[in-house]
């Protein structure tokens, strides 16, 4: 942002709006027009569930993705609340990880087992611009931003194919 000399306001809870500005903890923003776009909450439903919920209204989770307090529930993907970074993405590949640790929990869970499988914190997105895909990767250790290249577009399509696979009909 600041080799486009944009001015940025990071890490400040919003407060409220007003006609020309974003009021936020951290003091005021000049807006001639805000877009706002509210972060995810958790599901309707969830609320007459009976699991604990976080703040936003998702079902907590602990590192093993297992419900607190209730043996045998575990929650995983965008209804899951989970310890992590501030930076935790809510996308499918999280969902997968989380899935995987929690598969491996519970059939331990049911073998008298003690849970022992975290699920990895990770992102990697490629943003499809159509003619090219720019790649993102973050990790606990290192964040990347790759260049703008074709090759990730073909990549992007590839991956979806792949992925998709198992679950099509006309295999």
């Amino acid at each position: 942002m600041k080799k486009y000399n944009i001015r940025t306001h990071l890490g400040h809870k919003i407060k409220g709006f007003s006609a020309n500005a974003v009021h936020t903890e951290g003091g005021d923003i000049a807006s001639d027009l805000t877009l706002f776009m509210p972060g995810m909450t958790g599901p309707a439903w969830a609320e007459n569930s009976g699991l604990p919920l976080s703040e936003g209204g998702f079902f907590q989770a602990d590192a093993y993705c297992r419900v607190p307090e209730f043996k045998g529930i575990y929650a995983v993907g965008d209804g899951g609340s989970h310890p992590g970074p501030e930076w935790l993405p809510k996308q499918a590949h999280m969902a997968d990880l989380q899935a995987q640790a929690a598969a491996k929990n519970l059939l331990a869970e049911q073998q008298g087992q003690e849970a022992q499988h975290q699920f990895k914190t990770e992102l990697i997105c490629i943003i499809d611009t159509l003619d090219k895909g720019v790649l993102v990767y973050r990790d606990s250790k290192r964040a990347m931003l790759m260049p703008k290249l074709r090759v990730f577009n073909w990549a992007k399509r590839l991956f979806e194919w792949l992925y998709l696979r198992p679950y099509r009909a006309d295999k």
